[in-house]
């Protein structure tokens, strides 16, 4: 059991600061009379007087000087400039403070926030009578509307920015191609576009003499039908191919991959099959295949712009891209190339073209730039790439794995280093290696300082026995509690000071003259007023 010296302070509501300390008592303890009260208290100090020890032998309980009420006028006057009295709420003065600038520029952000709730409304609906309780519930829906902005934009960064980057796309490769390929999952690929024929299948197709049943469409599954399906020169580039040059449109393009020509069972070719109705028409293609297949389209095929970069300088493949648009020339070169094809018509696109397609390897992948700077007319110019994108088109660059469209992923992955990094160093400071070593008891005074607002009896007795007890000399060890304002918590039947000094045993009789001294504030806040008591503790 021992004595811990103990202080504590009351204030009163409002701007009014007051301080009280605390002799010594028990909880449980008769309260001492006023004469052993004051021998056993410490020295108090007029705080009034900037830290001055009072001497004044007319205080009985140690306080400052007893005055008049003219002379506690005058001295409160010379040392803070406000007038004040012993009531506490007397000592309050009405002076004009300058607003900063940092509170105007908060003050718009308010109202910029909250002016769509009418002024009247929070008076008749709220309750809220005086202008500053309203302006203090229009920070509080400031503050919650920034904060639901800073969410919202984290969400957009998480979610929105990703897809504003990088647009979802409905794009598949020839790998993802091949492994739908089963009756219920049927995809084929059609000059870059992906189709589901897994309903088409099912439909009836072909003519009464030449029947295409199931089995032999589910041949092209997961396959690349180009082969399938050729289309006449004159048909695919009108403006290049002439009449003349072809009356019968009868020139077709040499297929320079052998293997997948026996890949197909059938070759939609005009002219084939003469009781076709649909066959005989030279717009076959454009007026039969297109609308029916694009009631089953699924999206693009993608190319990985290395493999395509492979083909061209591993391989001399004729795989080229343009604008980010996937082009394979083999069959028209290997047209050209044919000891059959002498005839000049065959070079039927610009010789600018051929000339970059044909680098045997040297240039680069993508020629963008080299077709920008062909020297053609606007026309010339829309009538090759029409032609090249109805024979050659295979597809577009897959740029799901560019930086754009991973920039959200790698900003989360660094988000989330550095919050690991953080936990990290968090955890190795923590760590304690070798014997944990108790504490050298401190030579100097310790100070266990308690601020004391709305708390029940329960939390502060817990507090004060917590703190009487802990390992420090108890000579050298003073508790100082301050009880900053007047107030009743919730669940209270008194109010925080009161608790405090009935759980130290403190005289109710018992009211030391209050305490003037400055506050670190802004005009008459300054001065503040406080009743300081003080005492020992016992604690077991």
């Amino acid at each position: 059991m021992g004595d811990h010296e103990w202080t504590g302070s009351l204030s009163y509501a409002g701007d009014i600061l007051a301080s009280r300390s605390y002799n010594d008592v028990r909880p449980g303890r008769a309260p001492m009379s006023a004469a052993a009260l004051s021998a056993r208290t410490l020295p108090n100090f007029d705080l009034g007087n900037l830290g001055q020890a009072s001497s004044d032998k007319g205080s009985q309980q140690g306080g400052s000087p007893q005055r008049t009420p003219s002379e506690r006028t005058a001295y409160n006057g010379a040392n803070t400039g406000a007038i004040s009295t012993e009531k506490p709420g007397m000592h309050e003065t009405i002076e004009d403070v300058e607003i900063t600038g940092t509170r105007k520029l908060w003050t718009f952000i308010t109202w910029l926030l909250t002016w769509w709730i009418p002024s009247p409304f929070l008076n008749w609906c709220g309750r809220m009578k005086r202008p500053d309780v309203r302006m203090a519930w229009r920070e509080k829906v400031a503050i919650c509307i920034i904060i639901l902005f800073i969410w919202c934009v984290l969400l957009f960064v998480i979610i929105g920015l990703g897809l504003i980057l990088c647009p979802k796309e409905y794009v598949w490769t020839m790998e993802d191609i091949a492994g739908h390929n089963s009756p219920d999952d049927a995809y084929v690929a059609l000059r870059g576009r992906v189709y589901d024929i897994s309903e088409y299948v099912n439909q009836k197709h072909g003519t009464s003499s030449y029947q295409a049943s199931k089995d032999l469409m589910m041949m092209y599954a997961g396959q690349d039908v180009n082969v399938s399906f050729p289309i006449s020169v004159r048909v695919a580039c009108p403006s290049l191919v002439s009449p003349k040059a072809d009356p019968k449109y009868s020139m077709y393009l040499t297929v320079a991959d052998i293997n997948a020509m026996q890949t197909f069972p059938f070759t939609h070719k005009v002219g084939t099959l003469s009781s076709s109705k649909e066959l005989s028409d030279q717009s076959f293609y454009a007026r039969y295949v297109l609308p029916t297949m694009n009631l089953f389209k699924k999206g693009d095929v993608v190319w990985d712009y290395d493999w395509v970069k492979s083909m061209h300088k591993d391989q001399g493949k004729y795989w080229r891209v343009i604008n980010q648009e996937v082009f394979n020339m083999e069959d028209y070169f290997a047209t050209i190339d044919s000891p059959i094809n002498t005839d000049d018509k065959w070079r039927f696109l610009n010789n600018h073209i051929e000339n970059i397609f044909d680098d045997k390897g040297a240039g680069s992948t993508d020629i963008t730039d080299e077709w920008e700077r062909i020297p053609w007319g606007p026309r010339e110019r829309q009538a090759n790439y029409n032609c090249m994108k109805n024979l050659f088109y295979v597809g577009k660059v897959d740029d799901r794995q560019s930086v754009r469209c991973l920039f959200t992923n790698y900003m989360l992955l660094a988000f989330a280093c550095v919050l690991m990094a953080i936990v990290l160093v968090k955890f190795l400071t923590a760590l304690q290696f070798g014997n944990k070593r108790r504490p050298v008891p401190p030579s100097k005074f310790v100070v266990c300082q308690v601020p004391c607002y709305t708390e029940d009896e329960a939390s502060l007795v817990k507090t004060i026995e917590s703190l009487a007890g802990l390992d420090y000399n108890d000579k050298k060890k003073l508790i100082f509690m301050i009880c900053d304002g007047n107030i009743v918590g919730s669940g209270n039947d008194r109010s925080t000071p009161r608790i405090v000094l009935d759980i130290l045993g403190v005289d109710p009789e018992y009211d030391p003259p209050g305490r003037d001294y400055l506050a670190i504030a802004e005009g008459s806040r300054r001065h503040n007023i406080g009743k300081v008591y003080s005492g020992l503790y016992e604690f077991e």
